[in-house]
């Protein structure tokens, strides 16, 4: 836990605002405040949604939170509150400048030994089509090839970059292995529902921050987009981008 109290401890740094919307998709979240601030949300993956059944007094009681006492369920069990809460985090603490293009960062690579903690099916995908060979450590995928991630402190010793998803750090996975992250020199960590808090990263071990950078101008649209179950990983509203912390 010690990681969620140094990202709430952070954002305290932050002005709060009061929450104007919520929009909670099947693969994506955003919080948008009133005074104009939006940020975009991780959603853990659907088949953990039905472990909780939301009632219509927490929904209220939510709606009624600002994105401060939003930001604070980032160490709730429940799928809902804490994609909620990634993207308020967000919305608090958000990137204001252009990043890498992540294929052009990508293509840099130059390392064979890449791990990937956390399933994220686009992102492996496009790894997989640039001709680099990640292993993947998740204890939620059964999916040919995944391996749990207690066999991580066997294989990360030797890892030239890793890559660790927000459902890892939601799923509890990463604090498993937070010594050998960052006993690793090169390591990004992706969202979307990362705030950039870049003292508090580098104090974890992230040297990198992979993120979905927004189109300007196009926040109704996106914002319905994501409520229809769009996702952030091929719709033309969003560029994924590195940043250097």
């Amino acid at each position: 836990m010690r990681i969620f109290d140094a990202i709430l401890r952070g954002l305290k740094d932050f002005p709060d605002g009061n929450v104007s919307d919520i929009v909670l998709g099947w693969y994506g979240s955003v919080v948008v405040l009133k005074d104009g601030r939006y940020g975009l949300g991780s959603v853990p993956s659907a088949k953990h949604l039905e472990t909780f059944e939301i009632s219509s007094l927490q929904t209220r009681h939510l709606l009624r939170l600002s994105a401060q006492e939003l930001a604070e369920l980032l160490v709730s069990p429940y799928p809902q509150e804490f994609a909620i809460a990634s993207a308020a985090a967000s919305a608090l603490a958000s990137i204001k400048v252009p990043g890498i293009p992540l294929e052009d960062f990508l293509e840099s690579l130059d390392s064979k030994k890449l791990y990937i903690i956390g399933y994220e099916r686009p992102l492996v995908l496009l790894f997989n089509n640039l001709n680099l060979k990640p292993c993947v450590l998740d204890d939620l995928s059964r999916k040919p090839g995944i391996l749990p991630s207690w066999v991580g402190p066997h294989l990360l010793n030797d890892a030239d970059w890793l890559w660790i998803t927000c459902q890892a750090l939601r799923d509890r996975q990463m604090l498993s292995l937070e010594k050998l992250i960052k006993n690793t020199k090169k390591v990004v960590l992706l969202g979307p529902g990362v705030p950039w808090l870049p003292d508090v990263l580098r104090a974890m071990g992230i040297n990198f921050v992979a993120q979905p950078r927004p189109l300007q101008d196009k926040a109704r649209e996106i914002f319905n987009y994501i409520a229809a179950g769009g996702n952030y990983w091929d719709h033309e509203l969003f560029s994924w981008e590195v940043h250097r912390l």
